[in-house]
């Protein structure tokens, strides 16, 4: 009777064991979607998509811009940068611009920038142009990272900020082009 008694507590504790086991997997799981997925889901909508960024709309190529020049390429994707002066949003100095276009079509445009003033002009500015934030993620304390993101049928904005290091860049890309970006980095091995 004994010794059923110790098989039934070690086959119970067995089973325990792997019942909490699959609890926390799924746990872990939800958490992490939560975490990936809620920011996009609270992306404040572009009623009036701009369909394109920094003066040239989304497919369309930018070997024959005058301003630019070509920085880098790798088979079909190709890296400008601005030839003379420097790069501004809406008058808001950047330090640094990266358009990119994948098979000769323009699908991303990568801003740099630093200090808090810059960030405080460029969230003004987007907030004006394709509306306020309507999320609590900008929300932040000082030392942390925020993210606003405005999304629209063709178009996807986001601004990051990081305000322990005062850096920041603002990301616009084609939701068409911007997401062949996958195929062609792995195709192409960097």
């Amino acid at each position: 009777m004994t010794m059923v008694a110790f098989e039934s507590i070690m086959l119970y504790q067995s089973y325990y064991t792997k019942l909490q086991t699959a609890n926390r997997r799924i746990f872990l799981t939800v958490c992490a979607c939560l975490i990936l997925f809620t920011p996009a889901l609270g992306a404040t909508l572009i009623e009036q998509d701009p369909k394109g960024f920094f003066g040239s709309l989304w497919g369309k190529s930018l070997e024959n811009r005058s301003d630019l020049k070509e920085i880098d390429s790798v088979n079909s994707l190709h890296i400008y940068t601005n030839k003379i002066g420097i790069p501004q949003v809406e008058g808001i100095t950047m330090e640094s611009v990266k358009l990119y276009s994948l098979d000769g079509k323009y699908a991303r445009a990568l801003f740099y920038y630093e200090g808090e003033a810059i960030h405080k002009s460029l969230l003004n500015y987007l907030e004006t142009r394709f509306g306020k934030i309507d999320n609590p993620y900008g929300s932040m304390m000082r030392g942390l990272s925020q993210q606003y993101t405005w999304r629209g049928p063709e178009t996807e904005i986001t601004l990051t900020y990081h305000g322990f290091r005062e850096r920041g860049f603002l990301a616009a890309e084609s939701r068409i082009y911007a997401p062949l970006f996958l195929d062609a980095i792995s195709d192409n091995s960097f």
